[in-house]
């Protein structure tokens, strides 16, 4: 008989699984029902959860539902040491899936064994902290946690078999390695290619801009989008995530019109790009282009190199997928072209230029079109000025995130349902606390308490390895800070619905702290714990007094009562 927990322990383990096997499904893999079958490679004998087949990809998955971090651990070296066998011994798993799964694999090429690659995913439901020196001790594994399944998850129910290139982006799968090996050429001529002379587009950086016509075919194979909820640790993502009911009146708009879109897809455009006189055949360097003139540009043919900066809805609305329109669509999908304007980036500039650039045109065009969540407008922020008060700021929250204290506390992701919005905390209170660019007029800020020999160079907005001991800096005081009001009032803080972790709260908190530091410089737990003890608050849901914007007014009551530093009432407190 099971207890009450061992049913809700079954339960979380059963929607789990069926969510991960949901996400191949509907991109096109087949999936091989391994579960509870005990097989021996090597020296290693164990199970298999899940197998997923797709032409000569075979995808071997392993799920854990367990919070221990360190029971997640031990399973997951123990993984590590079986799936370590499955690579030195490849053609065995592969034997052993063909004769007991034959009729999945004939929905495929029939492939040499040399030809198939394996990967293997260890999808964890709560989240594992791992350093990046450790990650890598855990490969051939591929960790995918809880946000990244939530994000591949959508993106499946979204556009169908199309996501299916963003498994092959997270496996860093390329053309070359997909399908039946091909010695055929693998570019793609473009014969009418409008290429903009630099002087009369105005750019000074050496990016140069080229429009042509692509069809959706091509497109929705070789493209990518950098959506700020994917699975990537970067700065360097800027996208919204697709919209189904948006994308799904577009979809309906095709299939009723038949027609494409006279507005254009903004892109980069990969490295090998090359053009060619028309006439002679003859490669020319776009250096050499001054004038307008039709050219033929060679394009690789390559899974996930060109960069959607704008229009992915327009794009992905002509997915493969399996609903009532798709019969109209897939004879769509080659015939229609898209218009298209792509970006060409000069030799040499580094990636994170070529990011804060796009995402300068992406909000720049989508400023006057919907709003875009203030989310993704902090997360450009931060992209194109990590120096900014609001950069910095959204930083601290990013290193306070993977602090104990805080952990997982911060929703820096859309795909994960965590206590605190963080918008209003940087609006609001944090980027006062950490602004460099008013040193040395703000004595509010922790910046004129930091480090003294490196503030100039900081100041400079140079030094990347100088920003990020700032940001260390910042989220080691703010965690001895609240630790200290965490040990004053434990109950509350472990409370689910208590109001100690509100927005409120915490910006009250925050705007004290800085406050308090002309009088009291930074100070140190038993200091804080001292102050905090002085205290008089109901965090209650039922009994907290403050309402969502009354930061200031929560702020003065804490220098009061704890800080003994009595503020005047015109004054403005953040």
């Amino acid at each position: 008989m099971l207890t009450d927990e061992q049913k809700q322990e079954k339960r979380e383990k059963a929607s789990f699984k069926r969510k991960i096997i949901s996400v191949f499904k509907n991109t096109g893999f087949q999936y091989l029902n391994t579960e509870n079958v005990n097989v021996k490679f090597g020296l290693k004998k164990g199970e298999l959860d899940y197998v997923f087949l797709f032409e000569n990809i075979i995808l071997v998955c392993e799920d854990t539902i367990t919070r221990e971090q360190k029971h997640i651990k031990t399973h997951l070296r123990n993984k590590t040491i079986f799936f370590q066998e499955i690579v030195n011994d490849k053609s065995s798993l592969i034997k052993f899936l063909k004769e007991r799964f034959n009729d999945k694999f004939g929905e495929f090429h029939i492939y040499n064994d040399s030809r198939y690659q394996i990967f293997f995913l260890y999808f964890t439901k709560n989240k594992l902290n791992l350093s990046s020196d450790e990650i890598q001790l855990y490969q051939p594994c591929r960790i995918v946690q809880l946000a990244s399944l939530n994000y591949f998850v959508k993106m499946a129910q979204n556009i169908k078999y199309s996501a299916r290139n963003e498994i092959f982006r997270f496996l860093d799968v390329s053309s070359k390695h997909l399908g039946i090996s091909n010695s055929a050429a693998t570019e793609r001529n473009i014969e009418t290619t409008i290429i903009y002379p630099a002087d009369n587009t105005g750019l000074r950086n050496g990016v140069r801009i080229v429009s042509f016509m692509m069809s959706a075919e091509i497109l929705l194979r070789n493209c990518f989008v950098l959506r700020k909820d994917n699975w990537e640790d970067s700065i360097q993502l800027y996208q919204r995530l697709i919209e189904k009911p948006r994308i799904q009146r577009i979809r309906e708009y095709l299939a009723e019109h038949k027609t494409t879109f006279f507005n254009n897809i903004i892109v980069s455009l990969p490295k090998g790009i090359s053009f060619k006189d028309k006439e002679k055949g003859e490669v020319i360097n776009i250096d050499n282009i001054h004038t307008f003139e039709n050219f033929k540009m060679c394009i690789p043919d390559e899974i996930n190199s060109i960069c959607v900066i704008d229009g992915q809805h327009r794009i992905f609305a002509h997915y493969q997928g399996d609903d009532i329109h798709e019969k109209v669509i897939c004879k769509l999908r080659d015939k229609l072209h898209l218009l298209v304007t792509g970006l060409i980036f000069p030799e040499g500039m580094r990636s994170l230029e070529r990011r804060k650039y796009e995402s300068e045109i992406f909000l720049d065009i989508n400023s006057n079109a919907k709003p875009v969540p203030p989310d993704v407008l902090l997360h450009i922020e931060t992209l194109k000025d990590p120096f900014s008060n609001i950069g910095i700021a959204r930083q601290v929250l990013d290193e306070l995130n993977n602090k104990q204290l805080f952990l997982n506390f911060f929703q820096l992701s859309l795909m994960e349902k965590s206590k605190i919005k963080i918008a209003s905390i940087i609006k609001f209170a944090l980027k006062y606390l950490v602004d460099i660019l008013k040193y040395p007029d703000d004595e509010y800020s922790l910046f004129n308490y930091w480090n003294e020999k490196e503030k100039d160079t900081l100041l400079k907005q140079q030094n990347e390895k100088l920003l990020k001991e700032y940001v260390v800096f910042i989220s080691t005081t703010l965690e001895a800070y609240f630790s200290a009001l965490k040990a004053t009032f434990q109950n509350d803080w472990l409370d689910n619905e208590s109001k100690i972790l509100s927005t409120t709260s915490i910006n009250g908190f925050i705007i004290a702290l800085r406050r308090s530091l002309p009088k009291y410089n930074i100070k140190g737990f038993d200091f804080y714990k001292q102050c905090f003890d002085k205290l008089k608050i109901n965090f209650s849901k039922q009994n907290f007094p403050y309402t969502s914007s009354q930061y200031a007014k929560f702020s003065k009551q804490i220098l009061e009562q704890c800080f003994d530093l009595i503020t005047d009432e015109s004054e403005k407190l953040n």
